[in-house]
Protein backbone atom coordinates (compact mmCIF):
# COMPACT_ATOMS: atom_id res chain seq x y z
CA UNK A 1 0.00 0.00 0.00
CA UNK A 2 1.27 3.37 -1.01
CA UNK A 3 0.82 6.85 0.33
CA UNK A 4 0.11 9.39 -2.41
CA UNK A 5 3.26 11.04 -3.86
CA UNK A 6 3.62 14.73 -4.58
CA UNK A 7 0.43 16.28 -5.92
CA UNK A 8 -0.75 15.58 -9.48
CA UNK A 9 -3.95 17.24 -10.60
CA UNK A 10 -6.64 15.04 -12.14
CA UNK A 11 -9.88 16.41 -13.55
CA UNK A 12 -11.75 13.30 -14.68
CA UNK A 13 -12.17 9.61 -14.08
CA UNK A 14 -10.10 9.02 -17.21
CA UNK A 15 -7.24 10.96 -15.61
CA UNK A 16 -7.59 8.85 -12.47
CA UNK A 17 -7.40 5.58 -14.43
CA UNK A 18 -4.36 6.84 -16.34
CA UNK A 19 -2.47 8.05 -13.24
CA UNK A 20 -2.65 4.72 -11.34
CA UNK A 21 0.70 3.39 -12.69
CA UNK A 22 2.47 6.47 -11.33
CA UNK A 23 0.88 5.86 -7.91
CA UNK A 24 1.89 2.18 -7.88
CA UNK A 25 5.24 2.51 -9.64
CA UNK A 26 4.32 -0.04 -12.33
CA UNK A 27 1.59 -0.84 -14.84
CA UNK A 28 -0.90 -3.17 -13.13
CA UNK A 29 -2.13 -6.29 -14.90
CA UNK A 30 -4.89 -8.57 -13.57
CA UNK A 31 -4.97 -6.31 -10.52
CA UNK A 32 -7.54 -4.68 -8.29
CA UNK A 33 -6.49 -1.17 -7.27
CA UNK A 34 -8.27 0.82 -4.59
CA UNK A 35 -7.84 4.58 -4.32
CA UNK A 36 -8.96 6.22 -1.07
CA UNK A 37 -9.88 9.85 -1.71
CA UNK A 38 -10.48 12.39 1.02
CA UNK A 39 -10.53 16.18 0.92
CA UNK A 40 -10.16 16.02 -2.85
CA UNK A 41 -6.87 14.10 -2.72
CA UNK A 42 -5.82 10.48 -3.13
CA UNK A 43 -4.71 9.61 0.38
CA UNK A 44 -3.85 5.95 -0.15
CA UNK A 45 -3.43 3.48 -3.00
CA UNK A 46 -3.73 -0.27 -2.44
CA UNK A 47 -3.35 -3.13 -4.92
CA UNK A 48 -3.94 -6.86 -4.89
CA UNK A 49 -3.93 -9.61 -7.49
CA UNK A 50 -7.34 -9.90 -9.12
CA UNK A 51 -7.30 -13.67 -8.70
CA UNK A 52 -6.68 -13.59 -4.95
CA UNK A 53 -9.57 -15.25 -3.15
CA UNK A 54 -11.28 -13.21 -1.90
CA UNK A 55 -9.51 -10.08 -3.20
CA UNK A 56 -11.43 -7.78 -0.85
CA UNK A 57 -9.57 -9.22 2.15
CA UNK A 58 -6.25 -7.76 0.99
CA UNK A 59 -7.78 -4.31 0.41
CA UNK A 60 -9.81 -4.09 3.62
CA UNK A 61 -7.08 -2.31 5.68
CA UNK A 62 -7.39 0.68 3.35
CA UNK A 63 -11.01 1.38 4.11
CA UNK A 64 -10.64 0.49 7.78
CA UNK A 65 -7.83 3.03 8.03
CA UNK A 66 -9.72 5.79 6.20
CA UNK A 67 -13.38 5.57 7.21
CA UNK A 68 -15.42 8.23 5.50
CA UNK A 69 -13.18 8.35 2.44
CA UNK A 70 -14.53 8.08 -1.09
CA UNK A 71 -13.26 4.93 -2.79
CA UNK A 72 -12.50 4.30 -6.45
CA UNK A 73 -11.86 0.63 -7.19
CA UNK A 74 -10.37 -0.22 -10.57
CA UNK A 75 -9.96 -3.73 -12.00
CA UNK A 76 -7.17 -3.75 -14.59
CA UNK A 77 -7.70 -6.83 -16.74
CA UNK A 78 -8.53 -7.92 -20.28
CA UNK A 79 -10.93 -10.47 -18.76
CA UNK A 80 -14.18 -8.60 -18.13
CA UNK A 81 -15.80 -11.48 -16.25
CA UNK A 82 -12.97 -11.77 -13.74
CA UNK A 83 -12.76 -8.00 -13.44
CA UNK A 84 -16.41 -7.63 -12.43
CA UNK A 85 -16.19 -10.66 -10.14
CA UNK A 86 -13.40 -8.93 -8.22
CA UNK A 87 -15.18 -5.57 -8.20
CA UNK A 88 -18.38 -7.19 -6.91
CA UNK A 89 -16.39 -8.88 -4.13
CA UNK A 90 -14.99 -5.50 -2.99
CA UNK A 91 -18.39 -3.83 -3.41
CA UNK A 92 -19.98 -6.33 -1.03
CA UNK A 93 -17.16 -5.97 1.51
CA UNK A 94 -17.03 -2.16 1.61
CA UNK A 95 -19.00 -0.51 4.44
CA UNK A 96 -22.54 0.13 3.30
CA UNK A 97 -22.29 3.90 3.73
CA UNK A 98 -18.95 4.23 1.91
CA UNK A 99 -19.11 6.13 -1.36
CA UNK A 100 -17.59 4.10 -4.14
CA UNK A 101 -17.03 4.01 -7.88
CA UNK A 102 -16.29 0.68 -9.52
CA UNK A 103 -14.38 0.65 -12.80
CA UNK A 104 -13.09 -2.01 -15.17
CA UNK A 105 -10.12 -0.95 -17.34
CA UNK A 106 -9.00 -3.32 -20.11
CA UNK A 107 -5.97 -1.40 -21.42
CA UNK A 108 -7.91 0.55 -24.01
CA UNK A 109 -11.22 1.57 -22.41
CA UNK A 110 -12.66 1.88 -18.92
CA UNK A 111 -16.22 0.86 -17.99
CA UNK A 112 -18.51 1.76 -15.08
CA UNK A 113 -20.77 -1.27 -15.54
CA UNK A 114 -20.65 -4.48 -17.61
CA UNK A 115 -22.93 -3.11 -20.35
CA UNK A 116 -21.08 0.22 -20.63
CA UNK A 117 -19.69 1.02 -24.11
CA UNK A 118 -16.55 2.30 -22.42
CA UNK A 119 -14.40 5.43 -22.50
CA UNK A 120 -10.98 5.40 -24.20
CA UNK A 121 -7.87 6.08 -22.12
CA UNK A 122 -4.13 6.08 -22.76
CA UNK A 123 -2.67 3.21 -20.76
CA UNK A 124 0.97 3.81 -21.66
CA UNK A 125 1.64 7.34 -22.84
CA UNK A 126 -0.67 9.74 -21.06
CA UNK A 127 0.39 13.21 -20.01
CA UNK A 128 0.16 12.29 -16.32
CA UNK A 129 2.58 9.40 -16.74
CA UNK A 130 4.97 11.69 -18.60
CA UNK A 131 4.77 14.15 -15.68
CA UNK A 132 5.55 11.34 -13.24
CA UNK A 133 8.57 10.23 -15.26
CA UNK A 134 9.81 13.83 -15.46
CA UNK A 135 9.44 14.10 -11.67
CA UNK A 136 11.71 11.07 -11.26
CA UNK A 137 9.06 8.52 -10.24
CA UNK A 138 9.95 5.29 -12.06
CA UNK A 139 7.05 3.49 -13.72
CA UNK A 140 7.92 -0.09 -14.52
CA UNK A 141 6.22 -2.18 -17.16
CA UNK A 142 5.00 -4.83 -14.72
CA UNK A 143 5.38 -6.15 -11.21
CA UNK A 144 7.78 -8.77 -12.55
CA UNK A 145 10.31 -5.98 -13.11
CA UNK A 146 10.19 -5.31 -9.37
CA UNK A 147 11.01 -8.94 -8.60
CA UNK A 148 14.08 -8.64 -10.81
CA UNK A 149 15.38 -5.90 -8.50
CA UNK A 150 15.73 -8.35 -5.59
CA UNK A 151 17.37 -11.18 -7.51
CA UNK A 152 21.13 -11.97 -7.30
CA UNK A 153 23.12 -10.39 -10.12
CA UNK A 154 26.60 -11.75 -9.32
CA UNK A 155 27.96 -15.21 -9.95
CA UNK A 156 28.86 -17.43 -6.98
CA UNK A 157 32.53 -17.12 -7.96
CA UNK A 158 32.36 -13.31 -7.85
CA UNK A 159 30.67 -13.37 -4.45
CA UNK A 160 33.21 -15.84 -3.01
CA UNK A 161 36.14 -13.81 -4.30
CA UNK A 162 34.70 -10.64 -2.76
CA UNK A 163 34.24 -12.36 0.60
CA UNK A 164 37.85 -13.48 0.50
CA UNK A 165 39.10 -9.97 -0.26
CA UNK A 166 37.03 -8.38 2.52
CA UNK A 167 38.15 -11.04 5.01
CA UNK A 168 41.80 -10.50 4.06
CA UNK A 169 41.78 -6.77 4.72
CA UNK A 170 39.48 -6.64 7.77
CA UNK A 171 41.03 -7.47 11.11
CA UNK A 172 37.69 -8.06 12.78
CA UNK A 173 34.01 -7.22 12.97
CA UNK A 174 34.71 -3.72 14.28
CA UNK A 175 36.58 -2.88 11.06
CA UNK A 176 33.70 -4.12 8.93
CA UNK A 177 31.11 -2.19 10.97
CA UNK A 178 33.16 1.01 10.83
CA UNK A 179 33.56 0.69 7.08
CA UNK A 180 29.85 -0.04 6.67
CA UNK A 181 28.87 3.08 8.63
CA UNK A 182 31.16 5.18 6.45
CA UNK A 183 29.67 3.66 3.28
CA UNK A 184 26.15 4.38 4.48
CA UNK A 185 26.93 8.02 5.24
CA UNK A 186 28.80 8.50 1.97
CA UNK A 187 25.95 7.06 -0.08
CA UNK A 188 23.44 9.38 1.62
CA UNK A 189 25.59 12.34 0.56
CA UNK A 190 26.49 11.10 -2.93
CA UNK A 191 24.41 8.15 -4.17
CA UNK A 192 25.98 5.97 -6.81
CA UNK A 193 26.96 2.46 -7.79
CA UNK A 194 28.60 0.27 -5.15
CA UNK A 195 31.68 -1.79 -5.79
CA UNK A 196 31.01 -5.45 -5.08
CA UNK A 197 33.37 -5.41 -2.06
CA UNK A 198 31.48 -2.46 -0.58
CA UNK A 199 28.22 -4.36 -1.02
CA UNK A 200 29.83 -7.35 0.70
CA UNK A 201 30.88 -5.18 3.66
CA UNK A 202 27.33 -3.87 4.06
CA UNK A 203 25.88 -7.37 3.70
CA UNK A 204 28.17 -8.68 6.46
CA UNK A 205 27.46 -5.66 8.67
CA UNK A 206 23.71 -6.16 8.30
CA UNK A 207 24.05 -9.35 10.33
CA UNK A 208 25.02 -7.29 13.37
CA UNK A 209 21.73 -6.40 15.13
CA UNK A 210 23.04 -3.10 16.49
CA UNK A 211 24.29 -1.95 13.09
CA UNK A 212 21.06 -2.97 11.37
CA UNK A 213 18.93 -1.17 13.98
CA UNK A 214 21.11 1.90 13.57
CA UNK A 215 20.85 1.77 9.78
CA UNK A 216 17.09 1.32 9.70
CA UNK A 217 16.33 3.85 12.42
CA UNK A 218 18.47 6.45 10.66
CA UNK A 219 16.42 6.05 7.47
CA UNK A 220 14.19 9.05 6.85
CA UNK A 221 11.87 10.23 4.12
CA UNK A 222 14.65 12.57 3.02
CA UNK A 223 17.29 9.85 2.51
CA UNK A 224 14.91 7.00 1.60
CA UNK A 225 15.55 7.15 -2.17
CA UNK A 226 19.35 6.71 -1.94
CA UNK A 227 18.88 4.06 0.74
CA UNK A 228 16.60 2.06 -1.58
CA UNK A 229 19.32 2.14 -4.24
CA UNK A 230 22.03 1.19 -1.75
CA UNK A 231 20.26 -1.77 -0.18
CA UNK A 232 19.03 -3.18 -3.49
CA UNK A 233 22.64 -3.20 -4.66
CA UNK A 234 23.59 -5.10 -1.50
CA UNK A 235 20.79 -7.59 -2.16
CA UNK A 236 21.99 -8.08 -5.73
CA UNK A 237 25.68 -8.51 -4.87
CA UNK A 238 25.49 -10.29 -1.51
CA UNK A 239 25.42 -13.96 -0.62
CA UNK A 240 21.86 -14.87 -1.73
CA UNK A 241 20.87 -16.65 1.48
CA UNK A 242 22.37 -13.95 3.71
CA UNK A 243 20.71 -10.76 2.46
CA UNK A 244 17.66 -10.80 4.73
CA UNK A 245 18.83 -7.75 6.67
CA UNK A 246 19.44 -5.83 3.44
CA UNK A 247 15.96 -6.79 2.21
CA UNK A 248 14.45 -5.46 5.44
CA UNK A 249 16.37 -2.20 5.03
CA UNK A 250 15.27 -1.92 1.38
CA UNK A 251 11.65 -2.60 2.35
CA UNK A 252 11.67 0.13 4.98
CA UNK A 253 13.30 2.64 2.64
CA UNK A 254 10.85 1.74 -0.16
CA UNK A 255 7.90 2.34 2.17
CA UNK A 256 9.27 5.72 3.23
CA UNK A 257 9.90 6.56 -0.43
CA UNK A 258 6.24 5.93 -1.26
CA UNK A 259 6.96 2.72 -3.19
CA UNK A 260 4.59 0.28 -1.54
CA UNK A 261 4.86 -2.20 -4.40
CA UNK A 262 8.63 -2.54 -3.97
CA UNK A 263 8.16 -2.81 -0.21
CA UNK A 264 5.79 -5.75 -0.73
CA UNK A 265 8.20 -7.45 -3.13
CA UNK A 266 11.05 -7.12 -0.61
CA UNK A 267 8.85 -8.66 2.08
CA UNK A 268 7.91 -11.54 -0.21
CA UNK A 269 11.60 -12.13 -0.96
CA UNK A 270 12.21 -12.43 2.78
CA UNK A 271 10.10 -15.60 2.78
CA UNK A 272 13.01 -17.38 1.06
CA UNK A 273 15.83 -15.22 2.45
CA UNK A 274 14.78 -14.60 6.05
CA UNK A 275 15.76 -11.39 7.74
CA UNK A 276 15.61 -10.15 11.33
CA UNK A 277 12.35 -11.42 12.79
CA UNK A 278 11.47 -8.24 14.70
CA UNK A 279 11.90 -6.00 11.67
CA UNK A 280 10.04 -8.48 9.48
CA UNK A 281 7.06 -8.37 11.88
CA UNK A 282 7.18 -4.58 12.00
CA UNK A 283 7.25 -4.24 8.21
CA UNK A 284 4.45 -6.76 7.75
CA UNK A 285 2.32 -4.86 10.27
CA UNK A 286 3.02 -1.59 8.46
CA UNK A 287 2.02 -3.16 5.16
CA UNK A 288 -1.10 -4.95 6.36
CA UNK A 289 -2.22 -1.96 8.39
CA UNK A 290 -1.81 0.50 5.49
CA UNK A 291 0.32 2.71 7.75
CA UNK A 292 1.36 5.90 5.92
CA UNK A 293 5.05 6.93 5.86
CA UNK A 294 4.11 10.16 7.66
CA UNK A 295 3.85 8.10 10.87
CA UNK A 296 7.46 6.86 10.70
CA UNK A 297 8.95 9.53 12.95
CA UNK A 298 6.70 8.61 15.86
CA UNK A 299 7.11 4.88 15.21
CA UNK A 300 10.90 5.23 15.04
CA UNK A 301 10.88 7.11 18.35
CA UNK A 302 8.92 4.25 19.94
CA UNK A 303 11.35 1.68 18.54
CA UNK A 304 14.33 3.63 19.89
CA UNK A 305 12.74 3.78 23.35
CA UNK A 306 12.07 0.04 23.23
CA UNK A 307 15.73 -0.63 22.43
CA UNK A 308 17.14 1.77 25.03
Amino acid sequence: MTEAPERTTVTSLTDLVEVVPSLLGFHPHDSLVLLAIRDGMVQLTARTDLFDAPPARALAPAWHRLPGAHFVVIAFSADAGCAWWGLDDVDLALPGDAERILVHADGERWYEHPDDEGTPYDALGGVLLAEAAYAGRPIRGSREELYALVEPNRTPAEVTASLDRVAARAEGLSDILGEARALLAAHDDAPGDLEIDDATVLCLASHDPCFLDEALLSTTRANAAPRVSLWLQVVGCGVPNCVGGALAAAALAAWLNGDGALQSVCLEAMDDRPGPAEWARFLQAVNLGAVPPAEWDSLAAELRRARA
